[in-house]
């Protein structure tokens, strides 16, 4: 069976040069090569991550210099080290410059292998005191190793090599708003803590080239932190875990900052251990899912800031009036909030958990109900209420009913929000078929609608001897008397019957709502989610019609009526596909078999949602089909 929709969002793919098309800097052609060679040649040992052994002594300088840095990668492997002599602005500059001076391409390759090569794993324990001044004018390891170390003071240029002046100006500037945030350079008045951050993410927002800047900026300020400031470092990993959540990297330095997370967050010795864990979580979902889309708001800039990442938040749900609460982080998704949800009401069924969504109920608006993509960030959701001033609530419901109900499992609340579902549709009409004119009216459809009229009767707690005839017709659809397919007097005596019968069992208010919600299983359009469209291609519909969507397939219903004119299993559904134009908005259904196919044309203004729900049930029906092979 072949799926009707695809996924809201795809795997960042992995590896690869940038997609923007813009380049920061890197050692080109026979450079690559050289740190290729260079990298083929790495020696085993923490403290000699690049280069192959070392035949000279090795003095005590050199040592602690490297011992610095052994911490940083044990393999050397996708260390910031690493990225920084092969991106950082001062090594490029120093490579063009020298490059400038070659004769042709063996003078280019001998320039990489000296600067490479030599320098790297020769100079630096040349002891010779002659040769200082070459020395100075060489790469070290305590150079390269100031480059991606804390500092007390501005830089003068940005660390990459940016394609416009003006990015590197902004790169100063930012730098300087992360030294006055994290403490080690005076505020000015009347710049504030939030100035400082919000700089840095419209600097962000407005030059997608300067995220991976600002990222090797906050790796350099937090390693090897000496700030006066005790709570600097702290500061500085906060801002970078802020960072996390909103911006992804370049799939150049992808590799390196999950490196530099990871190490920092999978050592518990580490003094910023919790805080690298959070920023590795938050990164690794925004390289995931895109990050944030709205601008943060300053209450949560300085809950992030200030550690308070946790926000506890209420979910509406049918059938109860105090809801459940939920914590919600700034890197939270729908489907987690959802799975916690689930997981709170005994849901455990990772398919089960498929059919239930949440929606934002807002208090104006024509479309005061929107669900939630599973792949949003929930406070995403919440900031763009607040920026728009309106009051917004969060709902949980099921929205598909392909799995059975499993009453030994999910907890009462869980109950009770079926039972609310289910009868809410019941009574707005719309599981019951009007008959048609002159047609007997099935025996079994009044047994059960005055069974159910008297089960919620007693689920209310009302005493039977108030029970009266015009009190009765609130525990019916009105269609029931539209219809005359009951009278009052017989809603009256039907339920003063099946009352008595119930005095003689001992049930409790949640057997009598499994008793309603069994009753109504067995009708054709249970768990149905009913949708008013207009359908012109098919000259059965008539224009206007309804469509129904449930565990047995889409049915297509009479709009006054609701007698099904159409319906076709999900083994005959073979695609969905939206259709926007100038005058039609809706979607395209194929439907039919191998040999006969035809599309029908929907005109709807719910078309995700459709879409959403008849892609579910498929999913639902194909994973029930593995599981029975």
């Amino acid at each position: 069976m072949r799926s009707a929709t695809q996924s809201e969002s795809q795997e960042p793919r992995q590896g690869g040069p940038p997609r923007g098309g813009w380049v920061y800097g890197s050692f080109n052609g026979n450079a690559d090569e050289g740190m290729r060679t260079l990298q083929r040649k790495k020696h085993v040992s923490r403290t000699a991550s690049f280069g192959s052994p070392m035949v000279r002594r090795r003095t005590n300088s050199d040592t602690k210099d490297l011992a610095e840095f052994s911490s940083q990668s044990a393999s050397g492997k996708f260390s910031m080290l690493e990225f920084s002599m092969m991106y950082y602005r001062q090594n490029i500059d120093r490579y063009e410059a020298l490059q400038s001076g070659s004769r042709g391409l063996q003078d280019s390759i001998k320039m990489i292998e000296h600067l490479k090569l030599s320098s790297i794993k020769k100079k630096i324990f040349h002891r010779d005191a002659e040769n200082n001044k070459e020395r100075r004018e060489s790469w070290s390891w305590r150079e390269q190793a100031e480059a991606i170390k804390w500092t007390k003071v501005p830089i003068e240029n940005s660390l990459l090599k940016l394609p416009e002046d003006r990015m590197s100006q902004d790169a100063v500037e930012c730098f300087k708003s992360i030294l006055m945030f994290m403490g080690d350079m005076e505020m000015p008045e009347p710049i504030t803590e939030l100035d400082c951050v919000f700089k840095i993410l419209k600097a962000c927002h407005q030059y997608p080239e300067l995220r991976d800047e600002i990222y090797c900026q906050l790796t350099k300020q937090t390693t090897n932190n000496k700030s006066i400031d005790s709570n600097g470092c702290l500061r500085g990993w906060r801002l970078l875990g802020l960072l996390c959540c909103w911006f992804s990297c370049s799939d150049i330095l992808k590799p390196f900052l999950l490196t530099y997370l990871q190490q920092n967050a999978s050592d518990p010795s580490r003094a910023y251990h919790s805080a690298a864990s959070t920023c590795l979580l938050a990164i690794r979902k925004t390289l995931k899912h895109g990050g944030r889309r709205n601008i943060p708001s300053s209450e949560e800039i300085l809950a992030i800031t200030g550690g308070k990442l946790s926000k506890r938040q209420t979910v509406l749900i049918p059938g109860s009036d105090a809801g459940i609460t939920v914590n919600i982080t700034p890197y939270t998704l729908v489907k987690e909030t959802l799975e916690e949800i689930c997981t709170k009401l005994g849901v455990i069924s990772q398919a089960e958990m498929e059919e239930y969504a949440m929606f934002a109920l807002y208090n104006t608006g024509s479309s005061n109900c929107v669900r939630l993509k599973r792949e949003e960030y929930v406070m995403d959701m919440i900031t763009q209420m607040r920026l728009d001033q309106v009051t917004c609530s969060l709902l949980f419901e099921r929205i598909c009913w392909y799995y059975q109900i499993h009453y030994d499992v999910i907890t009462t609340e869980c109950t009770n929000m079926m039972y609310q579902q289910a009868t809410q549709l019941y009574l707005d009409g719309w599981l019951i078929t009007i008959p048609e004119a002159g047609s007997k009216i099935p025996v079994r459809l009044k047994e059960d609608i005055l069974q159910i009229a008297a089960l919620m009767w007693r689920i209310g707690e009302n005493d039977d001897s108030a029970l009266e005839v015009h009190t009765c017709e609130d525990f019916v659809p009105d269609i029931v008397l539209s219809a005359n397919i009951l009278t009052p007097d017989q809603i009256f005596q039907g339920m003063n019957k099946s009352l008595t019968h119930f005095d003689q069992m001992s049930s409790t208010e949640l057997d009598f709502k499994i008793d309603v919600l069994d009753i109504l299983r067995r009708w054709p359009m249970f768990g149905a989610a009913f949708y008013r469209v207009k359908c012109e291609s098919e000259p059965k519909l008539g224009g206007e019609c309804i469509i129904a969507i449930n565990r047995a397939g889409i049915h297509f219903l009479h709009r006054k009526t609701q007698r099904c004119i159409l319906s076709y299993p999900f083994i005959e559904i073979i695609s969905t596909r939206k259709v926007f134009t100038d005058t039609i908005e809706g979607l395209d259904v194929k439907v039919g078999n191998n040999r006969i196919q035809k599309v029908i044309r929907i005109e709807t203004h719910q078309t995700y949602d459709i879409i959403y729900v008849i892609g579910q049930y498929i999913k639902a029906v194909n994973t029930s089909v593995k599981l029975s092979v």
